[in-house]
């Protein structure tokens, strides 16, 4: 196991804020004060739909999987979380109950801020509260999520699409130009959020695979040619 990265080295959302924030040392002393770190092992929940939310997480290492519950009880995943990620705050601004499940699927180590210090900080300093809406706004979760599951187009383009979303924290460039890395999801949960049965997704894999797109091999990807990827799936490269 490598050295333990620096918040900067993952691109921690919240060190991001805090530099721009220009925070005195009183202000920073309580963020500091405040913060909880907590190890999540894989499938353990980080906080519950329906619960009250009491503060922030940032994922410093591992990713978690967020899904939803709707009124007929139908579970959903719709968006994977990386390190450096903030998750939670929608509902804790919002003043409501999480809208969503978070699980970690794999050691997940999670830095938690109570809600109080961050409300504090905001209140306090200006440069820091408009980092973090910028921050906040530029976060595309929920729409990514809403295009993975457009059920107009096949499932083989939202896999295609999920896989260039993933592509960003996950995959690694080979000297060839061969983009390889592992699926942080299973196969269940690819189909939860492409809303697609299990044999629908098996057979875009398959068809990927012939066509010489995306090369599986239990968890493992392989995309020969990148660009061809992003044009396929209606992405830029």
């Amino acid at each position: 196991m490598g050295p333990r990265r620096t918040c900067a080295q993952i691109g921690c959302k919240i060190k991001e804020c805090i530099d721009a924030g220009e925070l005195s040392p009183s202000a920073l002393g309580l963020l500091q004060n405040a913060q909880e770190t907590h190890t999540y092992r894989r499938g353990d929940t980080i906080f519950v739909q329906g619960e009250v939310p009491t503060g922030i997480y940032c994922l410093r290492s591992g990713n978690a999987l967020l899904t939803h519950v709707d009124a007929f009880k139908h579970k959903t995943g719709f968006r994977v979380v990386s390190q450096g990620e903030i998750i939670g705050y929608r509902s804790m601004f919002g003043e409501d109950t999480h809208a969503a499940t978070a699980q970690a699927l794999a050691t997940t180590d999670i830095c938690f801020y109570p809600k109080e210090a961050i409300v504090a900080t905001i209140d306090t300093h200006s440069g820091f509260a408009r980092r973090f809406l910028r921050t906040l706004a530029r976060d595309r979760g929920p729409p990514d999520g809403l295009l993975l599951r457009g059920q107009h187009l096949p499932v083989r383009v939202r896999l295609m699409h999920l896989l260039s979303v993933l592509k960003d924290n996950f995959s690694e460039t080979a000297d060839d130009g061969m983009l390889t890395f592992q699926l942080p999801l299973t196969r269940r949960d690819i189909a939860s959020m492409l809303a697609a049965r299990p044999e629908s997704i098996t057979r875009a894999i398959a068809e990927l695979k012939r066509e010489n797109v995306v090369i599986f091999s239990g968890r493992q990807v392989k995309v020969p040619d990148p660009e061809r990827l992003y044009v396929l799936s209606g992405q830029s490269g």
